[in-house]
Parts: structure tokens; sequence; C-alpha cells
């Protein structure tokens, strides 16, 4: 059986020249820049940063010394090549960064240089390099007034075939109209041969200049190797692409050769979208205080509701939350206080936006003498998490939006520990604690792919999951997955390189779930059923609490018994343990033991980073002799208000995830090679985390740093239902 190469491990068989020395600025970028600088009329730079053609925030191809901010995101598309690398008639690039960390950011980069054959099918289709490869760089906390920005960084890291690798330092910094880098960089010859084209190496740097009052910039440049001129323009912040911004860039090369010294000077573009991932409170509050309909003054409000009995408000505000899409609403009286139970399956991108529905409403509607609200979260029935606040606190949060003193008066539980039995529930609706939603059909995508392999830039399997899911008693569920395909490349086809990754139709899972708590602290989840297409067995997950920080320890595995066409029966078993640090709510690291899907064992290590509802994850798995890095990335694909509660409740999911991942190369293992069923972790048909505990985010820290956001849903989503 072969191997198929991908990723950075290229065999090519190009020669290539050594790197120009750096160059100056040619005479023409010179004059460009004289007359920029003459026409300035303001003394503000654009604001944005473009992203370099090499994976970096910075200029034309050089970096810069500064970086995404923590949650942007920067998506970018260009046509540069490097005249050093050879001439090919395909010529992409194509970047994703992340502001991972305050002060880091980190770029994922796909270039293809390439001709194009015809080959027969599963041949090699082209010649030249596919290469994807990492970047980082990290910029120095060192902000002190008339010290420009420091940065290091390093680009192409790998142990495979390395076209792009370098290691740089950089300082960058702003007066008025004029950007300018100055920095060095130390380059390793493209795929290790003493005569490969560096593409950074040497002394490097570049200005860049706004026009005018306009939202454009003229730029000029040397990499080390060759010069650059360009124009690029910044657009306005578009609330259509949920605020993010484009970049657009035009260059030109000057004085560039070609690897048998011949002139190259070429024209490329650049565009970029920088995209925030999450919303800040500031942006929250703003959209909340906008609101067409303001609440009426407290006074105003209590003393227009006294002719209502305490049973007219809570049936009422039973009404006002069944009107919001919750289901199992039931409303009653502890002493002075409210409890409500809900469940919510419409608001799916975050339990924050159907929290901040009811304490909202519950807050409006309560009568005289109610002094708190407490709000219990429901899952399959199931009590997951309770959250209480002041009464009179939470309405004046509504009207001014100051968070403190909410914040102050909040309580939180990891699930209920009250007495059902002391609760008045009220009569008749408000306390029938109706299940309207009998079937729930949630839509994902599935996607299996190959990127940057001899074979294909991109070979995929595309195809639909459809879930449907029935609540039976407390904590369980029944529920059933169906997959169709859509589409897929020629190399998935049967019989082809990478069939093995084509999706398959019909019934892959029908399984029964039971949730419960062992104690307080110990969540656990177990199902039993037909996993797989052909897999009969048991998977679960139990999560521990730990009392005296917000860490929590997993366990999850899987066991199935496999019948195959024409083979034995045999057993698909993995299985893992982890702890997960939290250094605060939006950042985890998470440290674990597995063994694989493929029966190796070994240590993992991950860094995750939510911002708003997406998170991205860096990770690091080890299993036998082989190490695979990648990054994740996932995000709800629903409404953040989906369909409300009824007899069938249809929902996208509240949680893709996407991965890339390469081996990494060791003196053992020089291939880097496609292989799709190794050091891969357990992953469970049914994730409790996602579909109960709201993606592990339930902590009492998180949801105080939430207040904004369940304020912007209260006026968003629940406003309607006041007066």
């Amino acid at each position: 059986m072969f191997q198929i190469v991908s990723f950075e491990k290229k065999i090519n068989l190009m020669t290539l020249a050594p790197p120009l020395r750096s160059l100056p600025f040619s005479s023409l970028a010179a004059t460009v820049i004289g007359l920029a600088a003459m026409c300035q009329t303001v003394s503000v730079q654009a604001q944005g940063l473009g992203v370099a053609s090499l994976g970096a925030t910075g200029g034309l191809t050089i970096p810069s010394a500064y970086v995404l901010d923590s949650g942007d995101m920067a998506l970018s598309l260009g046509n540069y090549l490097d005249p050093k690398l050879g001439t090919f008639g395909r010529k992409q690039n194509y970047t994703l960064g992340f502001g991972l960390l305050p002060r880091v950011e980190l770029f994922g980069r796909f270039a293809e240089y390439t001709n194009q054959r015809p080959t027969p099918p599963g041949g090699f289709n082209a010649f030249g390099p596919r290469d994807i490869s990492a970047s980082v760089k990290l910029q120095l906390p060192l902000d002190m007034p008339g010290l420009p920005k420091l940065a290091v960084g390093a680009t192409d890291l790998s142990g495979g075939a390395v076209y792009f690798s370098s290691k740089y330092a950089v300082a960058s910094d702003e007066y008025g109209p004029l950007r300018w880098s100055l920095g060095y960089a130390r380059g390793k010859p493209a795929l290790g041969s003493v005569n490969g084209a560096k593409v950074l190496d040497g002394a490097f740097g570049g200005a860049e200049f706004k026009l005018g009052t306009t939202r454009a910039t003229v730029l000029a440049e040397t990499d080390g190797t060759q010069r650059h001129a360009g124009l690029r323009y910044y657009s306005e912040a578009l609330p259509w692409l949920g605020d993010g911004q484009l970049v657009g860039t035009l260059q030109r090369s000057f004085g560039a050769t070609d690897r048998a010294g011949r002139a190259a000077d070429a024209t490329s573009f650049n565009v970029s979208l920088v995209l925030p991932l999450g919303t800040n409170d500031g942006a929250r509050k703003a959209r909340a205080d906008a609101a067409q309909k303001p609440l009426q003054p407290i006074a105003q409000a209590e003393g227009g509701g006294m002719t209502a009995t305490a049973e007219d408000r809570m049936d009422t505000l039973a009404r006002a939350l069944r009107a919001s899409g919750l289901d199992r609403v039931r409303v009653g009286t502890l002493g002075n206080e409210w409890v409500i139970e809900y469940e919510n399956y419409r608001y799916l991108h975050n339990e924050a936006d159907a929290l901040g529905v009811v304490l909202g409403l519950a807050a409006e509607y309560a009568p005289p003498g109610i002094a708190r609200v407490n709000a219990l979260t429901l899952k399959a029935g199931l009590m997951v998490f309770e959250t209480s606040v002041e009464v009179a606190a939470f309405r004046n949060f509504l009207r001014d939006g100051d968070a403190s003193r909410v914040k102050d008066t909040m309580g939180f539980g990891r699930l209920a520990g009250y007495d059902v039995a002391a609760v008045q529930w009220a009569s008749g609706e408000a306390g029938a604690a109706q299940h309207r939603s009998l079937l729930r059909v949630e839509l994902k995508p599935l996607l299996n792919y190959t990127l940057g392999t001899e074979y294909g830039a991109f070979d995929y399997s595309l195809a639909a999951n459809v879930r449907g899911t029935v609540s039976l008693w407390r904590g369980a569920e029944v529920y059933t997955d169906v997959v169709q395909r859509l589409s897929n490349s020629d190399n998935m086809e049967p019989g082809r390189l990478f069939a093995g990754s084509r999706h398959r139709n019909g019934l892959k899972t029908l399984a029964l779930q039971q949730s419960f708590w062992f104690s307080p602290r110990l969540f656990t989840s177990v199902g039993v059923g037909k996993y797989n297409y052909s897999g009969l067995g048991a998977e679960g997950e139990s999560i521990l609490f730990l009392p005296w920080n917000e860490d929590t320890i997993h366990l999850k595995g899987r066991s199935y018994q496999r019948q195959q066409d024409d083979v034995q029966p045999r057993r698909d078993e993995a299985y893992a343990a982890s702890y997960r640090w939290k250094f605060d709510p939006q950042t985890w690291v998470e440290g674990g033991y597995h063994q694989y899907t493929d029966r190796s064992t070994g240590p993992s290590l991950a860094l995750t980073r939510w911002f708003g509802d997406v998170a991205v994850q860096v990770f690091a798995r080890r299993g036998g002799p082989n190490t695979f890095v990648g990054m994740e990335l996932s995000l709800p694909l629903t409404p953040r208000q989906g369909m409300g509660a009824g007899p069938v409740q249809l929902t996208g999911t509240p949680r893709y995830a996407q991965s890339i991942r390469t081996l990494m190369t060791n003196g053992g293992n020089t291939l880097n090679f496609v292989r799709p069923d190794a050091v891969r972790p357990v992953e469970l048909n049914y994730k409790p985390e996602v579909e109960l505990l709201n993606s592990g985010r339930i902590t009492p820290a998180y949801i105080k740093n939430q207040v904004q956001r369940m304020r912007e849903s209260f006026f968003l989503h629940a406003r309607g239902q006041i007066d």
C-alpha cells in the first residue's frame, strides 16, 4: 500500500538559484512616496492592518511589528509569486490568520505554484510546489513613549519540505500619515538545498503613506531580495460583513529576476477580510440602548401594574416566555423569590441569550414583594444550571446598562440544589411545564478533505447530516443520524486514491442517551445503540467540576463491536482522560492522555480561545511515533434566534468544528503523509458539553461576563412581550 505525500512534504525537481542581496528602493518608488508625502492634508493613518503575501500582518511582502487584535480573523487571497521559486501558470496564495492571544497572531498559508498537466485518474496532476505552512508573530510588551512597536516572528514552521522559512525581528511605528517598518531576517533555502531560494532574508524595510483624506495608501518596500511598490485601500467597517473590513492591495515588483537571472517584474494583487469574531460589551450596550421602545421608568411600570395579582403576573410571564420560543416553562414562588424553569433549543449560539430573555421578562413582570428571580436551565428535562439575580438590580440594568450592581447580586449553581417540593408552583398554565417540542431536527454539514497533495490542490467529500431527537424521560433522549452525500471530487470516487474518506449514505446512528448528575459536581452522559453505520456498543463522558476553582476533569470513551463485509467482527475502542485548566472564561489549556482510534497511545495538549461564540484551538497530539499539530475552528451554524418550540423544531447545529492538521516529520519519519485515520482522538456522536452544557461555558465567571449580552438579547428578542 503506497503513501501519499501531503502538506509541506513535497518532492520537487526544480533547481533554485541563490537569493539576490538586499537592494535600495527604486527611484520610481521614492518619487511616488515623495509625492504622496507632499499631498498629505491630515495626520491620521488609515485605520486597519494589511496582510503581506507571506502570511503575516504587514506591507506588500514584508511583516510589520503590528499584530491582529485578539479575536480578529484575517482571510486573504492573492497571486503574488516570488520569481526565484520558478515560473508557473497557476499562482495562488490563501492565508488565514487569528489574533490568538493579546500580542500574538497565528497564520496558516496555502500556496500553490503549479503548471497543470493532463493526467489519468489518480495521477500527479501538476508540476510545482503545493505548500501548507504556519507562521507566528509575537509583539514584545514594550509600550514606552517614543519607542516603536517591536516584534519577532517565524514563517513556514514545519519539519517537512520548506519553501518560505525565515526568522525575523522588526520594528514599526507611525508618524502622522506615515507608517514604517524596518527589520532583519534570516531565511533558509527552499527545500534545504544549498542553492535554494530564500524568500525573506537580510535587511528589509518599507513605508506606507496615507493619500490625503482618502482611505487609500501608497507603499514601497524591500524584502531583502527585491523591491516592491503598491497601492492599498482600507474600507470602512461593513455591518453586512459582521463589521469586517476589506483591504485591497495592488503591487508591482521592481528589479526582480527569476532563477535564471532574467528580468521578472510582475504585477499582483491581494484582497483581505479582517473580521472581529466577537462583539464587545460596548457594542452590545449600544444595540440595546438603540431599542425602538425604551422601557418605562421603574416607578411608572410598578404603579401601572398594581391591579394585576401575583397569579396574573405569573400567568403573563409564562405566556411571554413561551411566546419567546422557550419550552417546559414553569413559574413558582419560594418565599419572596420567583422560581422559573425553562428549556431552550431556540437560542443555540449561547445559553446567555435565553437567560437574558428569562431574567429580563421576569424582572419586568415581578410584582412588589418579589426580591429575587431564580432561573433554572433545563436540557432534556434535566436541570443543568441555576442563575439568580436581584429584581431591582436587573430592572435598573435593563434601563441604564450599568452592569456593576447586577453582577454583585448574581448567584449561581451548576445544577439546581433546591427542593422542588418546597416551591409553590402556579396553578393553571403558569405551572404546567408543558413540553411542546416533540421532535427536534438538526441539520449540519460533514466535510472530509485533503489539501495540497501531488494529486490535487483540494479533494473533498461533502455530505449533510440530519439528526432527529426525541426526549423521553428526564435526561433521556433517543436520536438518529442520517447521512446524505452531496458532492465529492474525482479522487474520492470508489477505487480512487482517497475513496476511504468518501462519506457513506444511510443510517449512521441510532442510540439512546441518558444524562444525569452523580453528585453536585460530577456530570455523566452515556449512550448505547448503533454507531458509525455498523457498530453496536456504547459511548459516554464524565465531567468533574473541581470544587476549588473552575477547572474540570474529563473522562470519555467509546467501544463498538463492528461487523464489516467479508471480515470478522472487530472492536473499535478509543478513550481519553484530560485536565482542562481555565486561565479565564475565554482561555483554556487542556492536557490529556489518549488511546486513539488507530489504537496508538500518547499525550495531547491544546490551547482554546473563545471569541464570542467562535472558538479557535491549536493542538498537538502524539500517538506512537507520530505527532500531529493543527488548528480547529468551531462556530454555530444556526441563526442566533432560531425556530421556537413546537411539535417539530428545525435547527442548525450549535457547534460545527473543522480542523486542519499536519504530521510533524523527524529523523525516523521523514515524509509528511496523508494519514486520515492516524492519531485521531475519540469522537463522540453525542457531545454532552455541546448538547447540554453550553459547550462547556457554564461557569459563574463566564455567565457574569455575559451580562451585557443578556441585556442585548432581551431587547432584541423579548422586548416585544412587554406592554
